[in-house]
């Protein structure tokens, strides 16, 4: 039975990415956030308007997403928590500077895409940023002999909580085809 849940936040499992940017201070920057989601060659990213990621963003337009595993969890997590501060260089994350978008590649995230941004919406404390996708990167471990992509080979993060505590989950190796389920639903009908 659904009972009414009182909590100030609700996540229900999002992948964790490490967002690279152009930083006017510390020339280029990075910072973990949870919160996006991509159709097509749009991808939407969320963030708390008074950081400095968001700032620098919505200066400069463009951005790249790096989504990490758990080999990469200390620099994922620690990116997050320092604030208005040269991360690339105080965590020695290595990287390159993407092709499309003056903003940094993580050389170590086994996937990272380039964006630039087409709008910001604000929403209470938040802004949303509408990007085009301009490049999509993937290590080649996670690609098969014909080029697709290995689903059952990565392992990102995903975050999930609410007020009272938040936490990480990996993702497993098991899949399952789109489709399986209404398949398997036929198969038990007949």
């Amino acid at each position: 039975m659904k009972v009414p849940f009182e909590t100030s936040k609700l996540y229900y499992g999002f992948p964790v990415y490490i967002l690279g940017y152009k930083d006017d201070k510390f020339q280029y920057n990075i910072t973990t956030s949870s919160s996006s989601y991509s159709l097509g060659d749009m991808m939407v990213i969320g963030m708390f308007k008074g950081s400095n990621a968001a700032e620098q963003i919505q200066k400069h337009r463009e951005f790249t997403l790096n989504i990490p595993s758990k080999e990469q969890a200390f620099m994922m997590e620690k990116a997050g928590f320092l604030t208005k501060r040269e991360k690339l260089k105080t965590l020695q994350v290595s990287y390159t500077i993407a092709d499309t978008v003056d903003a940094p590649l993580l050389t170590v995230c086994a996937i990272s895409v380039e964006c630039r941004v087409v709008a910001v919406e604000e929403y209470q404390n938040y802004l949303n940023f509408t990007a085009q996708i301009t490049k999509r990167w993937v290590d080649n471990s996670l690609l098969d002999d014909k080029g697709y992509f290995r689903n059952e080979a990565f392992f990102p993060l995903e975050y999930m909580g609410d007020g009272r505590a938040r936490v990480y989950r990996e993702l497993t190796a098991d899949t399952q085809p789109l489709g399986a389920f209404i398949k398997k639903e036929r198969t038990t009908k007949n």
